[in-house]
This record gives C-alpha cells, sequence and structure tokens, in this order.
C-alpha cells in the first residue's frame, strides 16, 4: 500500500512538473530565430515585420552581440523603430514583439494582428530583462502633433483574459488592447521613460481583477508606445531578453 501511495505520489509530481514547464510561453529568451527571404521571425512570437519588410526594413531582428545573458546561442530581440517609406512617402514603424500573429496589411493606412495565444495559468509576474533609449518624437498622426520634440517612451504589457478567441487589433479602427478592454482579468504594465545604461531587470506584477482561469494570454512590446497611432522617435531602440513568468 505505502509503495502504491509513493507511485501515485511520483506520478503527481511528475505531472505537475510538466504543467509547469508549459506555464511558460515558448521562446521567452529569444534564441530562436528564422529569416524567411526577408522576413527575420522569432519562434512563437510574431512583429510587424511582414509588412515593413515590404519595403527592405524589418524593425524587430536578433541581437546577437548585445545580450542580457552570454553563452553558446544566445541571442536577444531588437526593436527599432523607423520610417518606412522611398523617397519620403511612407509611414511611421514602431516595432513590436507579441504573443499571437500578423493577418494583413490594410491599405496604406495600417494593419491588422490577431493578439493572444490559449494558456490556463495565473502567473503572478512577467520577469526579464530590458535595455531602451527613446529618442524625441519626430512623426505624428494629426492628432498627435503636439507631442512633436517630446521624449518616445516604450511598453511592455502583459494581459490574462477569458476571450473566447484572439483579440484583432486594427490601427485603421483603433482597436488595440488595453487595461479596460473587456474579458481582461489580470494585467500588468511597465511604461520605459529612461536611458537605460546597459540591460536592466524588471518584473511586472501582474494585477488580477477575477479568480477565474484564464483562457488567452497576451504579450506586447514596443519601441515607441504610441506606434500604433504612428507617433514615435526613429532613434527610439528596445532590447528584450529571458522573459520568464513567474507564480
Amino acid at each position: 500500500m505505502m509503495r502504491r501511495i509513493a507511485l501515485v505520489v511520483g506520478a503527481m509530481f511528475l505531472c505537475s512538473s510538466a504543467l509547469y514547464a508549459q506555464n511558460q510561453i515558448e521562446n521567452s529568451s529569444f534564441d530562436n530565430w528564422e529569416k524567411k527571404g526577408k522576413v527575420w521571425y522569432a519562434a512563437h512570437w510574431d512583429t510587424a515585420n511582414k509588412a515593413t519588410s515590404t519595403l527592405g526594413k524589418n524593425v524587430t531582428e536578433p541581437e546577437e552581440a548585445f545580450v542580457a545573458v552570454k553563452g553558446a546561442g544566445k541571442k536577444a530581440a531588437r526593436l527599432k523603430s523607423q520610417f518606412i517609406g522611398v523617397l519620403g512617402m511612407g509611414k511611421f514603424a514602431a516595432a513590436c514583439l507579441y504573443t499571437g500573429n500578423f493577418v494583413k496589411v490594410v491599405g496604406t493606412s495600417g494593419s491588422q494582428m490577431s493578439f493572444g495565444i490559449p494558456f490556463t495559468s495565473r502567473p503572478s509576474s512577467l520577469h526579464g530583462y530590458y535595455s531602451y533609449n527613446p529618442g524625441v518624437i519626430d512623426y505624428a498622426d494629426k492628432n498627435h502633433k503636439s507631442l512633436l520634440g517630446t521624449k518616445d517612451h516604450g511598453v511592455i504589457e502583459i494581459f490574462l483574459t477569458v476571450w473566447k478567441e484572439p483579440f484583432l487589433i486594427d490601427n485603421t479602427q483603433g482597436l488595440q488592447p488595453g487595461p479596460k478592454t473587456p474579458g481582461l482579468i489580470g494585467y500588468g504594465v511597465l511604461d520605459l521613460h529612461t536611458r537605460t545604461n546597459g540591460y536592466v531587470e524588471f518584473d511586472i506584477p501582474i494585477v488580477y481583477t477575477s479568480e477565474v482561469t484564464p483562457t488567452y494570454i497576451g504579450i506586447m512590446t514596443s519601441s515607441s508606445r504610441l506606434g500604433n497611432v504612428f507617433t514615435g522617435s526613429t532613434d527610439s531602440v528596445l532590447y528584450l531578453d529571458e522573459l520568464e513568468l513567474r507564480y
């Protein structure tokens, strides 16, 4: 009987350990990248590169020399806000890295992204390392002209939700997730305003408003927080490395 109990307890331990391993988002170290044609992809994450690469630029790329944790095969993500266009014709593009999939370019005015992936655990925080250099805003849409000449800022956000499907981001319609988005049960944010001297360790607490089990998780990072409205600095650069959900 004691042996049977020990076997059951051992099996429960193995199962709980496997479940914990599944509670991390794959490739949160940002070590695994692939280039298909002109487009850089971070495995299990997505970016705006499918749109910006049509004009020869990847705004989010792997970084091998400047990493938070050194070692063979270690990489980080480099997010660089840029003007995308030719002969002065084009748009400002903030670099982003998020859980989900790029959907399509919408004419010449923006894009759509499917934001969030299935997830059923309740982490207490998002931990990792970042390095940020905010530039002075040199591009702005008509509603944010007053910000020209002021300092840009970046963002790292995490969403735990009870969505039935991913959130459709559409910057041509102003559809963007935020702390008041329907279905949101857990949220954390780190606004990036100041220049860092190398990498800074961070831990973003997730504040829950419900005890229910999430169905989706969304992590959104950007070198220019107002990039969804084509506002930011072409000098803003954000490096991200070694993200981890903590429990």
